[in-house]
């Protein structure tokens, strides 16, 4: 009896794309791996030994892009083996499949096991982050990394995510978006709203001003008049962003929306790469 309430420990996890910060998974006994990020031909891991300031002084200094790139097979099954040989089942949260293959190397890692439950969250940085933190709440509620991962599955398209781009450069450098469009939003100033819809992204409103407005304007679209939104909590992802244009933006949050309670986070290494500096995303739960 003894060995089979060890067998049925859960543990939480999440690649570093979740983009939550360490108070977050602390509180919530997340375990975030950290993902591949290389400064040229210098390996790195996010969060370990590389953020996001210096991904910017490289491609400052050498004019390339650093580049992400998924980890491979064996470097989830170490992940798994430590685990399951101390007594967990997990749940593993992946960025969304038609982003990268991440999820689909973690489930051929998973096959080696049993207990192991590799999840789609269908989203990206504070977005799969929230289905973390959601999926921490059931396991502290006592259902099991089975049912976890089902109901993970479920709430995937509950969660909200959006962001502002202040520049397409990034994007453009690491090639998901064209020279054609590029130079459109730089002609006419625009600042693109990228949104995560049925696990991908599409390109939202665009936005034309300085950032600070831009960012109130976006906080209004996406909040004002919403009786569809949960209240709990909504989750500021940000990258770089000066401190005076995210005071301004929290305010207008609380203007617009009863949020209980607005958690601002820093984009990791794996998102900063390709949004680049000074944008900001909007994470947060729609209504059953």
């Amino acid at each position: 009896m003894q060995n089979e309430q060890v067998r049925k420990k859960v543990k939480i996890v999440a690649d570093s794309t979740c983009d939550l910060s360490k108070e977050l998974t602390d509180k919530y006994d997340i375990e975030v791996i950290p993902l591949p990020v290389n400064l040229g031909d210098k390996p790195c891991l996010d969060g370990v030994d590389v953020k996001p300031a210096d991904l910017f002084e490289y491609c400052r200094r050498t004019g390339e892009l650093p580049t992400t790139s998924a980890p491979n097979q064996l470097y989830y099954e170490e992940k798994y083996r430590e685990w399951s040989s101390q007594g967990y089942e997990v749940v593993h949260f992946s960025i969304s499949l038609s982003f990268t293959v991440t999820h689909n190397i973690a489930k051929m890692a998973a096959e080696n096991f049993s207990g192991i439950y590799p999840v789609d969250s269908r989203n990206i940085s504070a977005g799969m982050g929230l289905l973390a933190i959601m999926a921490a709440q059931m396991r502290d509620s006592g259902l099991s990394a089975a049912q976890i991962a089902e109901r993970s599955r479920a709430e995937c398209d509950r969660i909200q995510t959006s962001f502002i781009l202040d520049t397409l450069e990034f994007m453009h450098k690491g090639g998901r978006c064209t020279g054609v469009a590029k130079l459109g939003a730089n002609l006419f100033h625009l600042k693109p709203c990228i949104e995560v819809r049925d696990g991908a992204m599409v390109v939202g409103r665009k936005y034309r001003g300085d950032l600070a407005n831009v960012l109130e304007q976006y906080v209004e679209a996406k909040l004002a008049n919403r009786t569809d939104i949960c209240d709990d909590v909504i989750l500021v992802a940000q990258c770089c962003v000066d401190k005076k244009i995210l005071d301004r933006v929290t305010a207008k949050i609380r203007q617009v929306h009863p949020f209980r309670e607005i958690l601002v986070l820093d984009t990791g290494c794996s998102v900063s790469v390709h949004c680049g500096p000074n944008t900001l995303g909007l994470i947060y739960l729609a209504k059953a």
